[in-house]
Formats: structure tokens, C-alpha cells, sequence
């Protein structure tokens, strides 16, 4: 999901990004595997790596240089 969403340069909607990822979005029942993928961004949300906009949009959060996390060798 990060290298989609750093590959993007722009946000995507949940439902894009299960999509991409290779989630059946559209066979699952009441949408399971995108609430998965949601589940899965806001975690990625509360580390820091990934920015909620708009309700179900997301994109990568920018590193500032003096970002604490620069040295942090998952980045």
C-alpha cells in the first residue's frame, strides 16, 4: 500500500486501493475485504506513514528534512 500510494502522487479512495492491491472488492459480502484494506490504513495512519484526508481518502505522508523519522531505515 505504500508503494501504491507514493506511486500515485495524489490521494486514493479506500475502495481504489483494495482494488489495486488485488482485494475482490466486488464478490466479498457488504464489502469486506475494502473494510480490510480501511483497517489497514489506519494503522498506517497512526504510524505516521500515510495522511487521512476527505473520510476514505489517503495518501503518503511527506517527510520533512527534519522529520525525526529520516533516519528511521523503514523509510
Amino acid at each position: 500500500m505504500l508503494a501504491l500510494l507514493a506511486g500515485a502522487g495524489r490521494a486514493m479512495k479506500v475502495q481504489d486501493i483494495a482494488s489495486a492491491i488485488g482485494e475482490d472488492v466486488l464478490a466479498t459480502l457488504k464489502g469486506r475485504r475494502v473494510e480490510t484494506t480501511r483497517s489497514r490504513l489506519m494503522r498506517l495512519v497512526k504510524e505516521g506513514r500515510v495522511t487521512e484526508g476527505p473520510s476514505a481518502w489517503f495518501t503518503i505522508s511527506p517527510v520533512d528534512a527534519g522529520d525525526e523519522r529520516q533516519g528511521d531505515p523503514r523509510w
